[in-house]
Parts: C-alpha cells; structure tokens; sequence
C-alpha cells in the first residue's frame, strides 16, 4: 500500500493563484476563493481542511502556535515571511509534496 499523497487548501490570506499552478504541476490544490470560503474565522478555515483532509496553507500567524488547535487536522503549511513570492510557495509546496505523506503531516506545524 502506498503512502497517502497529500492535497493543499491555501486559506484567503494565501493569493489564489498559488493553487492554480499547483493544480497545474499535478496537485490536488484548492483556495478559499475556491469554495467560498473568504472573510470567515480562523476556526472555519481549519475545520474545513480538517474535513476534507488537507493541509492547511497560509500566512496567518493566527496558526502558528498549535496549542491553538483542539482539533485534529492534516497539517499546517505556515510561511510566516508574508513578502515571499508566489514561486517560492509553490516550490515550497512541491516540496512537501515531495517528502511528506498524509500520515506525516497530520496535527503537524511546519514552518516554511
């Protein structure tokens, strides 16, 4: 049985178009814009990674302690220097991509 690939949903501080080039090298990437989900809490953004098993993409430094958390979730993606560009978070993510699984991730904080 192979390891579970991961899939990204990038909440609305993360640009949309960081999803769309992830889709287009193959991944399983989605945005807030996406699913509607823009100016809502923190809580809601997380919860509806959690659900749909994704790893939860952003800049929010709201995420970045996990004892913020008492859910159980497939990960966080924190880049906490919000001046990166686009292509760093796509190569950023195509790195974890890479080297992570689903099961790796899981109620994990990564700082990148």
């Amino acid at each position: 049985m192979s390891p579970s690939k991961l899939s990204f949903y990038l909440d609305e501080n993360m640009d949309p178009e960081i999803a769309e080039q992830l889709r287009r090298r193959g991944l399983d990437a989605l945005s807030a814009r996406d699913v509607s989900l823009l100016k809502v809490s923190d809580d809601v953004q997380l919860r509806y990674a959690a659900v749909h098993g994704r790893v939860l993409c952003t800049k929010d430094s709201g995420f970045a302690n996990p004892a913020n958390w008492d859910i159980e979730h497939g990960g966080i993606a924190y880049f906490p220097d919000s001046s990166v560009s686009i292509g760093y978070i796509v190569r950023a993510l195509q790195e974890v991509y890479r080297d992570e699984t689903a099961e790796s991730m899981k109620n994990s904080l990564r700082y990148l």
